[in-house]
C-alpha cells in the first residue's frame, strides 16, 4: 500500500525569517533600531540574505531604517498594527491565497480539481486568521524560554 505524504508550507524560509525579525524587533524598546547582522545573528541566518527581506518590509510600512552610530532597522508602527498577513504579503505575495492546491494551471470553477472546493473555503479561513493576527497577539502567546531558544536574542 502507498502511503501518500504531503509536506506543505505555508510561506517560505524568508517569510519566516521576516516574520521571526518583527518578533524579535517587538521584543526591543519601540523605536530603538536593531542592525541586520545582529539580526540575522539571532535568527541564524545569513546578513545578506536577511537585509534584503528587511529592505522588502519598508516598502509597505512595516520597518524604517535609521542611519548612523546607532542604525539599523526599526519597526515602523506598533506591533498591535502589523498583521502576520501583512508580512506574509510582503515577502512572498499572495499567491498561496489565490494558486491551486495542488498547483494546476487552470483550476477553478469551470474545470475544478479534486480539491477545489474545500481548498478555496480553508484558504479564505486561513487568510482571514492571518490577517486578523498582529504580532502583539503572537508576542502574547509565547513564552520568554520559547523566543530564547528559537531567536537567541540577546543584545
Amino acid at each position: 500500500m502507498r502511503i501518500l505524504y504531503l509536506s506543505m508550507k505555508l510561506v517560505s524560509q524568508g517569510a519566516q525569517y521576516a516574520i521571526s525579525a518583527i518578533i524579535a524587533l517587538s521584543k526591543k524598546e519601540y523605536g530603538k533600531a536593531v542592525s541586520a547582522a545582529d539580526l540575522a545573528k539571532a535568527l541564524d541566518c545569513p546578513a545578506a540574505y536577511l537585509s534584503q527581506l528587511l529592505s522588502k518590509l519598508k516598502k509597505p510600512g512595516i520597518l524604517k531604517s535609521q542611519r548612523g552610530l546607532n542604525g539599523g532597522v526599526l519597526l515602523a508602527k506598533p506591533v498591535k498594527e502589523i498583521s502576520i498577513y501583512d508580512v506574509i504579503v510582503a515577502i512572498d505575495g499572495d499567491s498561496f491565497f489565490n494558486n491551486c492546491f495542488m498547483g494546476i494551471e487552470g483550476c477553478g470553477h469551470i474545470e475544478p480539481c479534486p480539491f477545489h472546493n474545500f481548498w478555496s473555503s480553508q484558504r479564505q479561513k486561513i487568510k482571514k486568521w492571518l490577517i486578523d493576527t498582529n504580532f502583539e497577539d503572537a508576542e502574547k502567546a509565547m513564552s520568554q524560554v520559547w523566543f530564547e531558544q528559537q531567536l537567541n536574542f540577546t543584545s
